[in-house]
Formats: C-alpha cells, sequence, structure tokens
C-alpha cells in the first residue's frame, strides 16, 4: 500500500468542499487491483473517461478483459452507461466525496469511481477508500464517504477548478438570497409596498402593449381587406369582426388544447423540484455533525426570537 497516493488526514481539509449534483458511477473493487502493478488496467481506467468509453481499449489488453470482468462487473457490463443516468447529491472536494449510495460498504472498503461533472461534461474516474458509512434509513439506505486515492494530477486539478466555479457560483447565490431575507426582515411593509408596485406596473404596460398589438393588427386588416375586396366601412368592419373572433375562438380552442397537459407538466416538476430541495436540505443536515446541527438550531432560535421581540 506504500504506493497508494493518499493524503494525510490533517490535509484534507485544505480542499474546498462543497455540495453539488453529479452523475456517479461506483464499484468495489478488490484491494490487489490497487497495490499490483497493471499498467494495462490503469489504461482501461483512463480509457473510460473519454465519451467512446471502452471502444479505446486497446488491443493488447484483451488477455485481461476476463479478470476485469470477474472483479469489476459493472463497469465492464453493457449497462455501464445506463448507471451513469442518475444524479446525486455529493458533497465534493478534490481530495473526497461523500454520497449517498444503495450499498452497506464498509470501512476501509476500496471503490472505483466514475464522476460525470454536469457543469463542463468532463468525466473523472478514479479510486476512492470508504473512510465511513452510516445508515440514513432514506431513498437510499446508505450515507458513504470516500477519500480519493491515485487520482491524477490532471483530473485532481480538474476537479479542483469546477469546486472553485461552483463554490463562487454558491457564494453569490447565498449572498443575494440572504441580501433578501435580511431586507424583507428589516422592513417588510417597504420590500412588499415596492413588489406590489413592480407588479403593477408591469402589468399596466403589458395591458398597454396588448391593447396597441391588436390595433396595429384591426388596422392593417381594415387595409388589407378593403385592398383585395374593395368593400366599404361597414363591410369592412364586419369581415374583420369575423376573422378576429374566429382567430380567438381557435388560439382559446388550442389554448385549452395545450393548458391541461401544461398544468400536469408544471405540476410534476414542481413536485420534482420539491422533493429534490428536501432531499438536498436532508442530506445537508445529515451530514453536518452534532456540534453543527446544535449550532444551527441555536442561531435558527435566536434570530426568530429576535426578530419577534425586536424586529416587530
Amino acid at each position: 500500500m506504500d504506493k497508494i497516493n493518499v493524503t494525510k488526514n490533517k490535509n484534507r481539509r485544505v480542499f474546498f468542499r462543497i455540495y453539488d449534483e453529479v452523475n456517479l458511477f461506483y464499484q468495489k473493487i478488490d484491494e490487489k487491483l490497487l497495490t499490483e502493478p497493471q499498467p494495462v488496467f490503469d489504461n482501461i481506467s483512463s480509457t473510460l473517461s473519454s465519451p467512446t468509453g471502452l471502444e479505446k481499449v486497446p488491443q493488447d489488453s484483451a488477455l485481461l478483459l476476463p479478470r476485469l470482468e470477474k472483479n469489476l462487473p459493472g463497469i465492464m457490463a453493457p449497462d455501464f452507461h445506463s448507471n451513469e443516468s442518475e444524479t446525486r447529491n455529493v458533497n465534493i472536494s478534490a481530495s473526497g466525496m461523500a454520497f449517498n449510495c444503495e450499498d452497506a460498504l464498509e470501512e476501509g472498503d476500496y471503490l472505483v469511481i466514475k464522476i460525470l461533472l454536469a457543469s463542463g461534461m468532463a468525466a473523472i474516474v478514479t479510486y476512492g477508500k470508504v473512510v465511513y458509512c452510516k445508515s440514513i434509513g432514506s431513498q437510499y439506505p446508505y450515507f458513504v464517504g470516500t477519500h480519493f486515492i491515485d487520482m491524477k494530477d490532471e483530473d485532481r486539478e480538474l476537479l479542483s477548478a469546477h469546486v472553485a466555479k461552483k463554490r463562487s457560483q454558491q457564494l453569490r447565490v447565498r449572498g443575494l438570497i440572504l441580501a433578501a431575507v435580511i431586507a424583507v426582515i428589516a422592513a417588510p411593509d417597504t420590500v412588499f409596498g415596492l413588489l406590489f408596485e413592480l407588479v403593477h406596473f408591469l402589468f399596466e404596460h403589458l395591458l398597454e402593449i396588448i391593447h396597441l398589438t391588436f390595433e396595429f393588427i384591426e388596422s392593417n386588416l381594415d387595409h388589407l381587406i378593403e385592398h383585395l375586396f374593395h368593400t366599404d366601412l361597414h363591410q369592412t368592419q364586419v369581415i374583420v369582426f369575423y376573422v378576429i373572433a374566429s382567430s380567438a375562438v381557435y388560439g382559446l380552442y388550442r389554448l385549452l388544447r395545450v393548458l391541461p397537459s401544461f398544468y400536469r407538466r408544471c405540476k410534476d416538476n414542481l413536485l420534482s423540484a420539491c422533493a429534490h430541495q428536501k432531499a438536498s436540505w436532508l442530506y445537508y443536515w445529515r451530514e453536518q455533525s452534532l456540534v453543527n446541527k446544535l449550532k444551527l438550531v441555536v442561531i435558527g432560535v435566536a434570530l426568530i426570537t429576535g426578530y419577534i421581540f425586536f424586529g416587530m
């Protein structure tokens, strides 16, 4: 195990950690695959990072395929790519990752892990060592923490850049949310008054735009019908009325046809978003230590109490 590049525990926190969503595949492997010199196996593992996957496996590694099939059935199986379609919430850094899983892994188990970053569509293949496995009893019954080992320098740099970018984005979003919350708590009447005025302004101008659009269409229809059919004013107005009425009825019919499916799609997306947000919050809560949980509870109670006594 001396050849395995394992970062010391005291250095694990030098990398920033973020909560993210990635397409993740993992497979438990034998420790011998890490300790024995296997340049061909490393070459095959590196090809899994490419879009073509196993199509780039060299011809001289054919003799090794039965052994890989035995040790890594999930990777060599035809349904390997189907396992990548599932998005998971993870707590990830350049040194390790925690994620929900279906398997009861044990501390000290070794995994081969493939991470597909959603932002850059870049795939990273590395090994991981399980440092803890907790039972959480949810959709995924176990919560596993792994430490990356033998990760290539270019993959670590890619993952570090991804983490830094996502961390910067999350800090900006959280700053905006925090500023909005502070503004609502500090001056709720002013904030909601401004929102009401903004909605009223937009609604008023939207009605004006609709009216101008209707007048524009009606005026052009008048001129077009007079030019084509040489009608008088009354006949032109009657024809334009029926044309616009027919168009409105047809548009309403199409809207009623589309509206139920649109409603179901919006409902499904809303339920999915709520379920995903709930899962993300539960994931964040379970990942925290007991001390951090107590801190969050105390801060929340203090904020609510202070707002009730001093802000209202």
